[in-house]
């Protein structure tokens, strides 16, 4: 981090399989980099993840999806799609071994399982020969989580799910995250969205310039309490990074 310190800072958290923990923070709290150290996207990183109480041993992206991880990113454009990608297609590139035969894609068996997940998640895609671009950004992020669950996670992490779309897809993607929890799967989402934290965790985490601050069950959080732990350290940094910008000008 410019001026010191770490972005993540020694935080330890657990899920367990069915819940959704919402972690909660301002600009610069460390959320997404926690979200990307666990998924293995910065080697550098210490720490360890446990995944049904066995130790990780990849260090990479790859091998935390292969031992039931999965990530929807914060800018699906970016790190999500491949928009001039067929949306067929982007929808399987993280799970393209489950429906090869030796060097072969079968084919059929691809386009089912496409077609079986554009009806779970009623994505508005008649056609996923489609360029994925041609989608609104409620379907893109539909299809980013697609194929996060075609590689069959464990745990589900999700980064600001419902930036940039409209209300009716907001509403489906947090039907999904519910149902998903139903089926037993473990779901971590950062939000900056004080209502959405309240309105969908089972415990909500809250963190400030890389620190957890704490952790509380939705039963006993208030607007308030998650306000206040978020603040945490900002009216000090706040200063120092003034008098930095004062320095350095």
């Amino acid at each position: 981090r410019p001026g010191g310190g770490y972005l993540v800072d020694h935080v330890s958290l657990s899920v367990h399989a069915g819940e959704i923990l919402g972690i909660y923070g301002l600009m610069g709290a460390g959320r997404s980099e926690l979200l990307e150290c666990v998924m293995g996207r910065h080697p550098h990183a210490s720490g360890s993840v446990y995944i049904d109480g066995k130790k990780s041993t990849a260090r990479d992206v790859a091998g935390r999806i292969h031992q039931g991880l999965a990530i929807i990113p914060e800018d699906r454009q970016r790190d999500g799609l491949v928009p001039i990608l067929p949306i067929g297609t982007n929808m399987t590139l993280a799970s393209l071994r489950q429906f090869c035969l030796g060097p072969h894609i079968r084919v059929a068996k691809e386009l089912a399982a496409v077609r079986d997940f554009i009806t779970r998640l009623s994505i508005k895609a008649p056609d996923p020969a489609r360029q994925a671009s041609s989608l609104s950004g409620g379907n893109q992020q539909k299809v980013v989580i697609a194929k996060a669950l075609m590689t069959e996670p464990k745990v589900l992490l999700m980064d600001e799910p419902s930036r940039g779309i409209d209300i009716g897809a907001k509403s489906d993607v947090f039907r999904t995250m519910r149902r998903l929890a139903a089926e037993g799967i473990g779901i971590v989402f950062v939000t900056s969205d004080l209502e959405e934290v309240m309105a969908l965790s089972d415990r909500i985490a809250v963190m400030s310039k890389g620190k957890l601050i704490t952790v509380v069950d939705k039963a006993e959080a208030t607007e308030e309490a998650v306000i206040a732990a978020a603040a945490v350290g900002h009216r000090k940094a706040r200063s120092e990074t003034n008098a930095e910008l004062e320095t350095t000008a």
